[in-house]
């Protein structure tokens, strides 16, 4: 396994970890409350991060050892506030000290060709969140009474996500049979008349930042349904806007993402070319052809604030935009509440019934 070191951002006051501040935009500390300048901390923190890591002793009588695999996907981090050694997976960008709860950011994960090129901050709090999830559960009595204890709604992580925003044109060219119908009629008959037309339609079009999650852990569906992002905000990378935040980076290469890309802009040319169609009862397309010219993939990270909950063998997630709070959720049924629903409706009907009964 690899060791390396984690980058953190002290309080120069009270030498705490500082967390970036979403409506702020800054560092805030939790615990003198000083706001400081993200420029001044992270050139502080760059000069304290060492240039050498102890080694690691591993006993070797009569144990068990990493295999090749399992090396390459495991590395260790030593934590700088406590000295704590951090095991995380390949992927892992930032993360927390299980020792002291210490923010950690792992550099050598976002440098080089894995930098991203840019990133949005987040601008909702996790109490923002956490009242966007209590809001969405309001009005379901079937879910399971610890979904919404405070114990259950303290795991809100705000993560962020790695995305590949896809820049491209296309080109579309397709026939299609369409039909307009009149209807009439006099005191004997009512009368149909149908038209038919061939209809030929050509279309250009350029996209801009077509977002898919780079991460093969996140659910490409529920991603897409917290969208849209406002790009006109994304800045420069910056280390400090992951403190206090989760982060991977991305496993899913840009290429891998070519085919969805392509379903989404198909999708988008034909409701364009469907707006065209007025004043036709039915258009049917019979022949389409699409040509799809990528230009590049930018690669950022998106915040995302989620709960994923464990419930009879499936996994219920929550997520909502780190930026806008756009939010999606799916939900369990507690079947002991559902059966007390149930009946308790049963009881209520049959105590309605025996009332009619009686008045008549």
């Amino acid at each position: 396994m690899e060791q390396s070191t984690v980058l953190e951002f002290k309080c120069p006051c009270c030498n705490a970890t500082l967390p970036f501040h979403g409506e702020l935009q800054q560092m805030k500390c939790e615990y003198c409350d000083n706001v400081f300048d993200i420029d001044t901390l992270r050139t502080l923190a760059e000069e304290e991060i060492p240039k050498e890591s102890p080694e690691i002793g591993w006993e070797e009588e009569e144990k068990e050892t990493w295999d090749e695999t399992q090396q390459n996907a495991l590395r260790t981090f030593c934590c700088q506030a406590c000295g704590g050694t951090l095991i995380t997976d390949d992927h892992t960008a930032a993360t927390f000290c299980p020792y002291c709860g210490n923010a950690a950011i792992l550099p050598q994960r976002l440098t080089g060709g894995l930098k991203p090129e840019g990133v949005i901050p987040f601008k909702t709090t996790k109490e923002d969140a956490k009242a966007a999830f209590l809001k969405l559960c309001q009005g379901k009595p079937l879910l399971p009474k610890f979904f919404t204890s405070r114990q259950q709604v303290e795991k809100i992580t705000g993560l962020y996500v790695p995305f590949w925003l896809y820049d491209c044109s296309a080109d579309i060219s397709g026939s299609y049979q369409a039909t307009r119908v009149h209807t009439w009629s006099d005191r004997d008959y009512i009368y149909t008349k149908t038209d038919h037309y061939l209809l030929r339609r050509q279309a250009r079009s350029a996209y801009s930042g077509i977002p898919m999650d780079g991460s093969s852990k996140m659910d490409d569906s529920f991603m897409e349904s917290i969208e849209p992002y406002d790009y006109s905000q994304i800045t420069d990378f910056d280390m400090a806007y992951l403190s206090g935040f989760l982060a991977d980076k991305y496993d899913v290469e840009a290429k891998s993402g070519e085919d969805r890309i392509r379903q989404r802009v198909e999708t988008s040319l034909d409701d364009h070319l469907q707006s065209t169609f007025l004043g036709f009862t039915t258009v049917l397309p019979t022949s389409r052809q699409v040509a799809i010219h990528h230009s590049k993939a930018k690669y950022v990270l998106l915040p995302v604030w989620v709960l994923n909950t464990r419930y009879n063998g499936k996994t219920y997630t929550f997520a909502m935009n780190g930026q806008t709070g756009k939010m999606t959720g799916r939900f369990p049924i507690c079947p002991k509440r559902s059966a007390a629903w149930f009946c308790g409706l049963w009881a209520a009907a049959t105590a309605l019934v025996s009332l009619v009964q009686l008045a008549l």
